[in-house]
């Protein structure tokens, strides 16, 4: 059921928290499957609900940074980055302490935090009184989700409310970067946060650990030490083709099983009615806002293939590269 996020549904939502049920709430990334972080069998509903396996730990969402130091070791650099990214589409992965239940942490000594910025979920959050575990709100392996009624389409009969907030302002997650030694910084996952900003902050060269699909084991099943670093991740049902950047659409076929996805509106007309865009112009947060939707939406359209664009591989357009290549790849 998707639900206007007024007062009143905010503590409706809350009191199913705290009863231990799952709902799903808006974030600025993508909409998240939120239930007590704090409650296992709140957690492992998160796990059934999703399909996803419990060596991918999920990410707890807190309304302080004094809540946040409660469940996990803070340093002079984690503070650091709190105060400028925070809150905000930063997730750290820090050491834990013993409160967090070991199946929201794959079973590691560590956690993925973060202090989100959306409205609805900070207020979610101070009306439940503990953080939230809260991944993608949609089936595991399957594209993000960037605005309610996709929720709705995927795991509407599965869970109890979902309060709807309208699409996602950013559209793909959090940036996490590895703080369990805070003088060795790594990045875990690209995002809306890029490595530069974070490196002016720390004042450290901050290391990039973001593998490739190539880079994945196939029969890999260790525990991941942040979400979004598996093999495949982020795909439609239709097969997932990646074409270079800057294509022309005058190469593309009109094939009607097949559908193009560019960065910006062809400059040629007539327009081919398989080829579709994800901005006018080429602007990178444009592209990540409307990446998944425009996915889902393709999915649903019925093409067998969909063939995308990348992105110009700066800024932004790294975490976008990232998620294509993990939707093309595969298992």
């Amino acid at each position: 059921m998707r639900l206007e996020p007024n007062p009143e549904n905010i503590r409706h939502c809350a009191g199913l928290l705290q009863a231990g049920e799952v709902v799903a709430v808006p974030t600025e990334t993508v909409y998240g499957l939120a239930g007590n972080a704090l409650d296992e069998s709140a957690v492992r509903r998160i796990f059934e609900i999703k399909g996803r396996p419990l060596i991918d730990p999920l990410i707890c969402h807190f309304a302080s940074l004094e809540e946040v130091g409660r469940q996990v070791f803070l340093s002079a650099e984690i503070e650091a980055l709190a105060e400028a990214f925070w809150p905000g589409a930063l997730t750290i992965v820090a050491k834990k302490q013993a409160h967090i239940p070991d199946v929201v942490t794959a079973g590691l000594p560590s956690a993925a935090v973060r202090m989100p910025e959306h409205p609805v979920f900070r207020s979610l959050l101070e009306a439940t009184g503990f953080p939230l575990a809260a991944p993608s709100a949609n089936p595991f392996g399957y594209v993000s989700p960037a605005n309610a009624e996709q929720v709705e389409q995927t795991l509407g009969e599965k869970i109890p409310a979902i309060l709807d907030a309208g699409p996602c302002p950013i559209g793909i997650e959090s940036t996490i970067i590895d703080m369990r030694d805070s003088s060795r910084p790594a990045i875990l996952r690209h995002g809306p946060i890029q490595p530069e900003d974070l490196q002016q902050v720390l004042g450290a060269r901050i290391e990039d650990r973001v593998e490739s699909p190539r880079q994945v084991s196939v029969d890999a099943q260790e525990k991941q030490l942040a979400p979004g670093r598996l093999k495949q991740h982020y795909s439609p049902h239709a097969e997932v083709r990646l074409l270079e950047h800057g294509i022309t659409g005058e190469r593309l076929s009109p094939e009607s099983q097949i559908a193009f996805l560019l960065n910006k509106r062809p400059h040629f007309t007539p327009c081919p009615d398989n080829t579709y865009w994800l901005s006018e112009d080429g602007n990178l947060s444009t592209i990540a806002r409307n990446l998944f939707r425009v996915l889902q939406k393709l999915d649903h359209l019925g093409y067998h293939k969909i063939q995308v664009e990348l992105c110009a591989q700066e800024g932004i357009g790294r975490a976008v590269n990232d998620r294509l290549a993990r939707a093309a790849a595969k298992s």
